[in-house]
């Protein structure tokens, strides 16, 4: 494979979405998943975290472990587990890489980082420096390929740094483990998980915010990336110039986000250039995420070139005076007054718009104007020169604020209200201050959490919606509203509202730990649920092949009460018992199902078996037990069993005259217990007989 050149002015530094989490301690690698659109497939990325990390997991690879957990909405008693590398993961061989390297150049740059002689650092060949170099090196092969693994998911196979399961089921949820499979003498020995269902696939979201600014045969596109940043690591840039009919990528190149991570570039700034003024083109933006997958387009910008004056003018300065008169004072260059007719002040409220007319016309050599007008509380400001032929030029906005320190009244008459799809619809009273700008709505998953902002700039309406996920475990969330003005002086916040989420997981269920029949009675155990937001369990009782509906033996409010007896029952009969959990919401969750048998036993001291046997036979690998007894009229034998202490239930039931029974399913270091007891004709039960083994 031919050696590549990596261009700097493109791939400026990695991504490091996946391996870089600011003010928090690192792991060895990270990991993301992703479900399917389909939902038949779950899509798994990960990185090394450091540099060392990185060589080390390239050279001994990562070990990938799915446990099935969750299946049809009920918990495994024991999750099932799966090895999907049998090999560990590791890049594929440098010969593999060539046909995909030819035709996708993020495939290339891994293969150049994984396998390149050389990586375009300059090494010196004597001491300490060409320690650093060394070290330069190892870290650019690093960034660079973490950079184009987000921008080529085919790439990232075939590096090992991801996978894909397609042995998946919709109703199941998997626990994925990774881990690096390098010796723990030479790396940490920890591991990554992600939690993620089939079903839990999220379509991505379009870029939002995308603004264009036309200029003289150029535009300047910026959009909004802080709130999308944990679905896309680039974006591409999408032009048409035949009316919307065909867009283009722009360059053919991905635009990412070079942020050193502190979190402070909130947007996007991309430059193109036009053929010529006076055409429309249309723009658009479409996000890509580390698995290589667009989003939808953005809303289309569109626009064209204007021919504008070289020169442009710039206000230096603006204030109001002690006298209260609006002082302007601006530069342009003496070269351009012949192509211009004069100069225009104009204001606006903000930033955006629209400006209007402040002031007459402006004598062409004017660099200053004082004017005594009645001001808001925030105006911007713009000097245009105005040009005799063509389009003037205008300087960018400059801000005069009068003092003013006094917060807006906090917002009063907030409300949230949530609907069955997890939507909430917050509003509030509208605020009466003239200088009024908007406000901000803050949100907390658990009261006393700290309120995060929903919105990173300011919301101008009294209405706000916002979706929660309904598959968080927390049942509740919580809103306040601060209002600002054009000075940006907030207000306290308002009172905190509260919302309770719609329930769509039933509770845990409960757990029969035991029971006890005494004659005609039947006394239950259980454990209940563990959710929170249970409000009873309810005692259900059914017979054995009847169809009608199972009799609500008792409900028991809250969580406090874990037993109960029933009464009364028929001897001699089979009887089912399961508890139901209900929640707050109305869910429930059965528990399993546990079949009992009332007791009916005679009355006379001849009604017992006389001997009962066990022998352990580990060559023939089963248990012989064996009985004896001198009872009369007997129908069936009903034998029962229990293993490692638990309970005895039935287990056979066997003609009269039978004298013993083999058990064959049975395991080693086991301790079992059988028992015996005779079926009478007239419906009575013998004592039981019973003994203990250990196989």
């Amino acid at each position: 494979m031919k050696q590549l050149s990596i261009i700097l002015g493109v791939l400026l530094m990695p991504l490091w979405l996946l391996a870089q989490n600011p003010g928090k301690k690192l792991t060895s690698v990270r990991m993301i998943g992703r479900a399917d659109s389909n939902r038949n497939a779950i899509y798994l990325r990960w990185a090394s975290a450091t540099p060392n990390s990185w060589k080390l997991n390239n050279k001994y690879g990562f070990i990938l472990v799915r446990y099935t957990v969750i299946r049809n909405k009920q918990m495994l008693p024991v999750p099932e587990k799966l090895v999907l590398s049998p090999t560990p993961l590791k890049p594929r061989a440098l010969e593999e890489w060539e046909n995909l390297a030819k035709k996708d150049n993020n495939a290339a740059v891994i293969a150049q980082a994984l396998y390149g002689e050389d990586f375009n650092v300059s090494i010196n060949d004597k001491g300490a420096a060409k320690i650093l170099a060394q070290s330069q090196e190892l870290e650019q092969r690093f960034s660079f390929s973490l950079y184009a693994a987000d921008n080529s998911f085919e790439g990232a196979l075939m590096a090992g740094w991801a996978f894909v399961d397609k042995n998946v089921k919709a109703d199941e949820k998997y626990l994925y483990r990774l881990k690096p499979a390098a010796p723990a003498k030479l790396l940490a020995a920890d591991s990554v998980s992600v939690f993620i269902s089939p079903a839990e696939y999220e379509p991505l979201p379009a870029v939002q915010e995308v603004i264009a600014r036309f200029g003289n045969k150029g535009v300047m596109l910026n959009w909004d990336i802080q709130m999308l940043s944990q679905y896309f690591a680039s974006y591409y840039v999408e032009k048409s110039d035949d009316g919307g009919v065909n867009f283009k990528k722009v360059n053919g190149l991905p635009v990412s986000n070079f942020d050193n991570g502190n979190g402070k570039q909130t947007r996007m700034f991309f430059m193109d250039s036009l053929k010529e003024n006076g055409k429309e083109y249309q723009y658009r933006v479409v996000g890509v995420n580390p698995f290589g997958q667009p989003g939808p387009p953005s809303t289309i910008i569109k626009g064209m070139g204007r021919d504008m004056l070289a020169a442009v003018p710039n206000i230096r300065n603006a204030y109001v005076d002690k006298k209260g008169v609006l002082q302007v004072n601006w530069i342009f260059d003496e070269k351009g007054n012949n192509a211009i007719r004069g100069f225009l002040l104009k204001r606006a409220d903000n930033i955006k718009g629209p400006y209007e007319k402040f002031g007459d016309t402006l004598a062409v050599t004017s660099r200053t104007t004082a004017l005594k007008k009645e001001l808001g509380a925030s105006n911007y400001f713009t000097i245009t020169a105005l040009a005799k032929e063509g389009e003037g030029s205008t300087s960018f906005p400059y801000l005069v604020q009068p003092e003013d320190s006094m917060p807006p009244a906090v917002p009063v008459n907030v409300k949230a209200v949530i609907d069955t799809n997890g939507i909430v619809t917050i509003t509030w009273d509208r605020n009466t201050e003239k200088d009024l700008m908007g406000y901000k709505i803050f949100r907390a998953q658990k009261k006393g959490e700290e309120l995060v902002p929903l919105v990173d700039s300011i919301w101008y309406g009294t209405k706000f919606r916002d979706t929660l996920s309904l598959k968080m475990l927390n049942k509740r969330s919580y809103y306040a509203v601060t209002a600002l003005d054009t000075r940006f002086n907030q207000s306290a916040k308002s009172i905190l509202v509260e919302v309770k989420k719609p329930e769509v997981i039933p509770p845990s269920p409960a757990v029969i730990s035991k029971f006890k029949v005494e004659g005609t009675n039947v006394t239950l155990n259980w454990i209940a649920s563990s959710d929170s937001d249970v409000v009873s369990h309810a005692v259900y009782r059914k017979i054995p092949g009847d169809t009608s509906k199972p009799v609500v033996v008792r409900t028991f409010r809250g969580k406090d009460t874990t037993s109960y007896t029933d009464k009364g029952l028929t001897g001699g009969k089979s009887y089912i018992y399961y508890i139901v959990a209900k929640s707050e919401g109305g869910l429930t969750t059965p528990s399993e199902e546990l079949t009992v048998i009332t007791a009916q036993q005679a009355n006379t001291e001849d009604a017992q078996f006389t001997r009962m046997y066990a022998y352990t036979q580990p060559e023939k690998r089963r248990i012989e037990i064996t009985w004896d007894h001198n009872l009369q009229q007997v129908a069936e034998l009903q034998v029962y069993k229990a293993e490692g202490g638990k309970q005895l239930v039935l287990w056979k039931v066997l003609p009269a005259a039978e004298k013993g029974i083999y058990d064959t399913n049975v395991q080693a270091n086991t301790e079992y217990q059988y028992g015996v007891m005779a079926v009478f004709s007239s419906g009575a039960f013998s004592s039981m007989k019973t003994v203990t083994t250990k196989y």
